[in-house]
């Protein structure tokens, strides 16, 4: 049975961006809290890997293009663009007139400076364009992109936020009071030893900003992800414990909030790791597997969580409708005990807690040892030589290559190398532009890296957006982040 407080533990390799709204004193001058920011926060673009950095990256920052709650392509610093007929050489037309926090216009310079930096530093970013080629400024307001092949997801990771568009030579400065310059709605501003959201007045839709001001609230300890005792203002992307714990946090303080289940692909799941002592057992792999495909499956139903089915989550094109069972391999009572390494990102070390653990790993002939490492650390896992790696992650937008890629940085190596004999229907899908077709070889592809065991899906992972009343904003749906921009108060 697991613990209470078990559930309090779990904190996902996402963090979350949030802020309650107290409407008595909005006229009062009082300035709401935007909480739970990682204390990393804020550092250089290019070292940024968490979901709470890109959410406020968010509010900053505005990418080439932009997506809509349903999904759909929008405009963003280019207000239209075109497509060759080989998919090959994309053209976007950047509006004038726009301008950077600083009073700078937006040129295509800028542009391509911000893509070529993520490309060059190899950021979290820079592994879903590797399709791009060359970034070219054919005109002062005009960028030309080449790609190697047609990528009919390039769109779809250009309007990362990630890849928010920040002026040509701008670098990070770690003592600056403003140390991201960008178009966003909202400046990042320090003053007297606190970081404040600030309404941009250079932004293109500043008049739509109706909350002008925010106080950043930080996480007490990221390597736990504790709340501490602060309830921000308004939090609208909390996962299940950080709602559970803002629950019972209201409670105490007999303080008032409501909240709203959001629409959520962000998962679980655990990968067999190319580095570990038993990578090319295939006995191996199909026992430590297997015994985590059960356990997964007793901590679910113990959290009460919905079962992930594979690496693409449910309600993304090429989801698994149904999970694959793993059979339980024979396993003879002479046989050596094994030791099963497994590096944990973020605090789900509690996974594998408890005499019941224990007990099933000794019917798989196993014994588990855990090593915790923070989101932030996550380029040491290879130097772990894990024999699996657990992680969580939103993905990198609402497609499957907003998934896929982000394992390059779990498996330490090329993942379209990591796939061996499964590389040529994954490149095939990838590049298929007819949608159904690709839906089709994306959900084989799915199901077959589940089948041979390379990964166990976790849990889905229930997000809510927590405020007190008074305070109102739009349903993100499909959109990767929420905006302040579109927070309100009600009439």
């Amino acid at each position: 049975m697991l613990r209470l407080n078990s559930s309090f533990k779990l904190k996902v390799m996402i963090t979350f961006l949030g802020a309650f709204m107290n409407l008595q004193n909005a006229n009062a001058g009082v300035v709401p809290k935007l909480g739970y920011v990682p204390q990393s926060f804020p550092r250089d673009i290019i070292k940024i890997n968490q979901f709470a950095e890109h959410v406020l990256l968010a509010q900053i920052l505005e990418p080439l293009v932009d997506a809509d709650r349903f999904g759909n392509m929008t405009r963003g610093i280019a207000e239209r663009w075109s497509v060759s007929q080989d998919g090959k050489t994309i053209v976007f037309f950047i509006e004038k007139g726009q301008h950077f926090s600083n009073g700078n216009p937006i040129r295509a310079k800028d542009v391509k400076y911000s893509i070529n930096r993520h490309i060059a530093e190899k950021t979290q970013s820079s592994n879903f364009l590797k399709s791009i080629k060359e970034v070219k400024e054919t005109a002062p307001y005009e960028v030309t992109m080449i790609l190697s092949e047609a990528n009919v997801a390039i769109l779809k990771a250009l309007s990362r936020d990630h890849l928010g568009i920040v002026p040509d030579g701008w670098t990070f400065d770690s003592k600056s009071i403003e140390p991201y310059i960008g178009s966003g709605p909202y400046r990042l501003l320090k003053s007297e030893g606190k970081w404040y959201f600030v309404k941009n007045d250079r932004h293109s839709k500043a008049a739509h900003v109706t909350i002008p001001k925010w106080e950043l609230v930080y996480f007490a300890d990221d390597a736990t992800l504790s709340v501490g005792k602060e309830i921000p203002d308004y939090v609208p992307m909390a996962s299940q414990p950080i709602f559970e714990e803002l629950t019972k946090l209201s409670q105490e303080k007999k303080s008032l909030i409501q909240s709203k289940e959001q629409t959520s692909f962000v998962q679980t799941s655990l990968w067999w790791h190319p580095t570990g002592k038993h990578y090319g057992s295939a006995e191996m792999k199909s026992r430590m597997m297997a015994f985590l495909d059960e356990l997964v499956g007793i901590k679910t139903k113990n959290l009460k969580f919905q079962r992930a089915t594979g690496i693409v989550p449910v309600g993304i094109s090429g989801y698994l409708p149904e999970r694959v069972k793993f059979e339980k391999p024979e396993i003879e009572k002479s046989m050596k005990k094994e030791t099963l390494s497994v590096v944990v990102v973020g605090a789900f070390d509690f996974v594998f807690e408890g005499d019941e653990v224990k007990i099933l790993a000794d019917s798989y002939g196993l014994e588990v040892n855990v090593i915790n490492i923070k989101p932030i650390d996550i380029g040491t896992i290879s130097s772990k030589k894990p024999d699996v790696v657990m992680a969580a992650w939103a993905g990198g937008f609402n497609d499957p290559e907003g998934f896929l890629p982000l394992l390059n940085q779990l498996l330490g190596v090329d993942f379209v190398e990591y796939l061996g004999d499964l590389r040529p229907i994954y490149l095939q899908a990838r590049v298929e532009q007819d949608w159904s077709k690709r839906s089709d070889l994306f959900r084989s592809f799915n199901k077959k890296i589940v089948e041979q065991k390379r990964m166990v899906p976790g849990w889905k992972v229930p997000m809510y957006a927590v405020s007190r009343s008074g305070l109102t904003e739009e349903n993100i749906g499909f959109r990767y982040t929420p905006r302040l921009i579109n927070v309100k108060y009600t009439k």
